[in-house]
C-alpha cells in the first residue's frame, strides 16, 4: 500500500492499472483495494487513492482530473466574501466525461457544457468566470447565499451588474426563474454580505427598501452619510450593523453619528445584527413591519421557511 500512496502522491492523486503493472503490482490487489474503498475507480483503469486526494488541494484535483473549479469553491478561490466557507471542492467536467460523481472523498463533482470563455486561470487553477460562476451559484444554491455571493462579486469588481443582468434574461433550462429571481434581488451598491442576506429577507415579507446606500445631508450641520436601506417617503431607515466594522474608533464614532442625525431630522431607524438576520428573522421583520407602521406579516417568510 506504501507503494501506491508513493505513486498516487506524484500522480496527482491518481493511479493507473498501467502504471501499477510496470511496478509490479498484480490488477487484482487494486481490486482489493477498491472494495475496502481505499482506492475509488474514476475512469476505466483509472482510480483515486483516498488517503491522498482526501486532503487534495485545488491543484491537484482539477489538474489530475482534468476539471474545472466551480460553484461555490469558484467563489472562493476568487476571494470573494461568502456568508460561509465551503463543505466540499466542487468541480466540474464535460457533460461527455466517464466519471464517477462522488469517486473522490470531499469533492463535488457536476457536469455541464462550459465554453471556452467560460473557463479562465486564475492563481494556476483553471476556474470558471467570475460571469460564470455567478449564474452556476444563482441557478443551484439558496437565493440567500446566491444573492450575498452576487453582491460580492459586484463588489470586488470582477463583475458587471450590467453583464450579469444581461446573462439571466438570456439564460434557459432548469433554474432560469431562480436566475432571473437573483437578478432582480441583487445590488451593485451593497456594502456587506449581512446586507444582502437582510434585502432578502425582507423583499420575501413584503417590504424590499426601496433605496440602498441612500445618501442623506442634515441642512442644519451639513452632516453627510449613507443609510444600508432607506423608506424616504416614510423618513424610516434601517442600519445593518456588522460587528466586523467598530475594530477601528472611526467607524464606532461613525455610526452613532450617523444615528444621532437620523434623530435629529425625524427619522425612525432600526439596527440589525448578524444574529438577526441569520438566527432571528423573526425579529426584524417585525422591527421593520413597526418602523413602516405595517402590520406584522401572519406568516413570516425567510430561509429556513423556504
Amino acid at each position: 500500500m506504501q507503494l501506491i500512496l508513493d505513486l498516487a502522491r506524484s500522480n496527482g492523486g491518481l493511479i493507473t492499472r498501467k502504471l501499477l503493472r510496470g511496478v509490479g503490482i498484480h490488477v487484482g490487489q487494486l481490486e482489493r483495494l477498491a472494495r475496502l474503498g481505499a482506492v475509488a475507480r474514476v475512469a476505466r483503469g483509472v482510480y483515486a487513492v483516498a488517503a491522498v486526494t482526501a486532503s487534495a488541494t485545488p491543484w491537484i484535483v482539477t489538474r489530475a482530473h482534468d476539471v474545472v473549479l466551480s460553484r461555490l469553491s469558484a467563489a472562493a478561490w476568487w476571494g470573494v466574501d461568502l456568508p460561509k466557507a465551503p463543505v466540499l471542492m466542487h468541480v466540474t467536467a464535460s457533460r461527455n466525461r466517464g466519471r464517477r460523481k462522488d469517486a473522490i472523498d470531499g469533492v463535488r463533482l457536476h457536469r455541464a457544457d462550459l465554453r471556452p470563455h467560460h473557463v479562465l486561470w486564475h492563481r494556476g487553477v483553471r476556474v470558471t468566470s467570475p460571469l460564470r460562476t455567478a449564474l452556476d451559484i444563482a441557478r443551484h444554491e439558496s437565493l440567500e447565499e446566491a444573492v450575498a455571493i452576487v453582491d460580492a462579486f459586484f463588489r470586488a469588481r470582477l463583475l458587471r451588474y450590467d453583464d450579469f443582468q444581461q446573462a439571466a434574461a438570456l439564460s434557459a433550462g432548469p433554474g432560469r426563474l431562480r436566475i432571473q429571481t437573483v437578478a432582480s434581488l441583487v445590488d451593485p451598491d451593497s456594502g456587506s454580505i449581512l446586507e444582502s442576506l437582510a434585502r432578502v429577507l425582507l423583499w420575501r415579507n413584503g417590504m424590499l427598501p426601496p433605496e440602498s446606500q441612500y445618501p442623506l445631508v442634515h441642512p442644519a450641520t451639513g452632516w453627510r452619510g449613507r443609510l444600508d436601506f432607506a423608506w424616504p417617503e416614510l423618513c424610516v431607515a434601517l442600519e445593518c450593523d456588522g460587528y466586523e466594522w467598530h475594530a477601528g474608533r472611526d467607524a464606532f464614532q461613525g455610526d452613532r453619528r450617523r444615528w444621532s442625525t437620523l434623530n435629529r431630522m425625524d427619522w425612525k431607524s432600526g439596527v440589525v445584527t448578524w444574529f438577526d438576520v441569520t438566527a432571528d428573522p423573526f425579529y426584524v421583520v417585525g422591527l421593520v413591519a413597526d418602523l413602516l407602521g405595517r402590520p406584522m406579516p401572519r406568516r413570516i417568510q425567510h430561509a429556513n421557511a423556504a
